[in-house]
């Protein structure tokens, strides 16, 4: 005799023992039938015969719709100010990259021979014009025939191009330095 067939005669059996079980659910006899005990039952048939949802749940539910809207609230601040953050961080390393090749073609630019001063400064600042127009400042260490070296300093005053951090960050300056080493020798022009 099958599992099954077993079950059902067991089950038929407690139905005649006792005439109180009459009212037993018809659900139960035929899960009986198919299945030894609930455990083994797959989700699709648990889910066919499962009890309707309560009023009172419903309502749990439609109490709780603000709180979306409450927790936006507390998590948009946070989200917002990283958002800001990433944002200023990102120009305040554009700013500086600016900087650095700014200083870098200056000092390029006066190493050449018969270069002066104010044409490295200019270079510079052609090229930082290009995303801040104010905020710099470019110096230029003396050149002349005998210099071994140039010197160009870039300071930016983060407080002036900034979006948003003179709040945050005061009185924050970024100084860049390009030292270069001169290509001039006595009679370059006389041969």
């Amino acid at each position: 005799m099958s599992l099954c067939a077993r079950n059902t005669k067991i089950s038929i059996r407690a139905l005649n023992v006792s005439s109180n079980q009459q009212a037993i659910d018809r659900n139960e006899i035929t899960s009986h039938v198919a299945f030894r005990d609930r455990q083994t039952q797959p989700q699709a048939f648990k889910m066919l015969h499962r009890q309707p949802r309560s009023n009172r749940k419903n309502r749990k539910c439609k109490q709780r719709l603000g709180a979306a809207a409450v927790e936006f609230a507390i998590v948009a601040n946070i989200m917002f100010m990283m958002m800001f953050t990433c944002m200023e961080f990102a120009r305040m390393n554009m700013i500086r990259n600016l900087a650095q090749d700014a200083a870098y073609f200056a000092a390029r630019h006066a190493i050449v021979p018969g270069a002066t001063a104010d044409e490295a400064i200019q270079v510079a600042s052609d090229l930082m014009d290009s995303m801040v127009t104010t905020g710099y400042t470019v110096d230029v260490s003396p050149l002349g025939n005998d210099s071994e070296n140039v010197v160009v300093t870039v300071t930016v005053d983060f407080d002036e191009v900034a979006l948003f951090a003179p709040r945050f960050m005061p009185n924050a300056t970024i100084t860049t330095t390009a030292n270069v080493k001169t290509e001039r020798y006595d009679g370059f022009f006389e041969q």
